[in-house]
């Protein structure tokens, strides 16, 4: 999900960068009146936050010999609305790009659009549509989760088709790369975006349990119907290696491939593993990020994500709306 730096370069990332500046700034006044009507719930504005900053890192390994995350948006979204999460996103992707590598200062805007336009808006619509359509709130809100995450892959697809197709070297159509990449995707996305689908059921049931008045300003008819989901670990899709022919544009993850070799990152990434091989093969190799801290290894990452989480924890020690008051007899 995030385009590396370099890939994105000249009109077009500043057109995407315009237009995302142009959708934060719309999510700040959301936010601005937000808070102004509801001031106690500020510690939940910075949960949302440290919850896509997160989930948004964290890598899931499949036995494709890659690994992703989850998006995240699409929860925030479904809880303060498809503005707030985007604005969150916005924040979260630039600290990303300055001290994990994740992403880039050229691709902001493009990551932007991928998961807040991608992953918060169009899993907010899903669980809208599918409350229309009368099913439980539990139930919406996971179809909301898998939706945001699917499109959020899927509008990073698109936007990556969009500039191999027009690069210095393309080697294969809009169309041909379009289904490339989504190929590529799917072996290790497909798993995560389902994981992502129970996790979002799961914790808006729990927020609906603690304290149901928290989501009545989306306006949705609550039901007591009592449904249970397990805790959903990701497994990989087996018949992955069939999308990989020798003569393929598809990349795959070997020793052939110096800047995604286990010495390097013990597993790639697809940020590494189909973006960048791909764009490098279209003439748009993606560059060393300005402020490079993920040379420093996977113990610095990890102390940075500990002190993130730490971070969170802490605004979530007020969050009392949330986990609701002991009650007084």
């Amino acid at each position: 999900m995030h385009i590396s730096e370099g890939i994105i370069t000249g009109l077009p990332a500043v057109g995407y960068t315009i237009v995302a500046v142009g959708l934060t700034a719309v999510g700040v006044q959301k936010m601005k009146a937000f808070i102004a009507e509801n001031p106690e719930k500020k510690p939940l504005l910075a949960m949302g936050g440290a919850f896509i900053f997160l989930l948004s890192l964290i890598p899931i390994p499949a036995f494709t010999g890659t690994c992703s995350h989850p998006a995240g948006s699409p929860l925030a979204a479904i809880l303060l609305g498809p503005w707030i999460a985007l604005t969150l996103t916005a924040m979260s992707l630039f600290l990303q790009a300055a001290f994990f590598a994740h992403g880039g200062f050229s691709t902001w805007g493009a990551n932007v659009i991928t998961l807040g336009v991608g992953g918060a808006f169009c899993g907010w619509l899903a669980f809208k549509a599918a409350r229309q359509a009368g099913l439980s709130l539990v139930v919406s809100a996971a179809l909301g989760g898998l939706i945001g995450d699917i499109m959020t892959y899927a509008t990073a697809g698109f936007s990556l088709s969009l500039v191999m197709a027009f690069g210095p070297n393309p080697q294969l159509s809009f169309s041909q790369y379009l289904v490339a990449i989504y190929a590529a995707y799917l072996p290790t996305q497909g798993p995560i975006a389902i994981g992502e689908m129970f996790l979002t059921g799961l914790l808006i049931g729990y927020v609906f349990k603690q304290r149901p008045e928290i989501l009545q300003e989306l306006k949705v008819v609550f039901t007591k119907a009592a449904i249970i989901l397990a805790v959903f670990i990701t497994l990989s899709i087996p018949f992955s290696d069939r999308l990989y022919a020798e003569d393929s544009v598809l990349p795959s993850v070997s020793s052939e491939q110096p800047a995604i070799t286990e010495e390097e990152s013990g597993m790639a990434g697809m940020d590494e593993a189909v973006n960048e091989a791909m764009a490098e093969a279209a003439g748009l190799a993606a560059r060393d990020p300005y402020i490079n801290l993920e040379s420093m290894g996977d113990v610095w990452n990890a102390v940075m994500l500990l002190a993130g989480a730490i971070c969170g924890f802490i605004f979530g020690r007020y969050w009392h709306m949330l986990v609701g008051e002991d009650k007084k007899s």
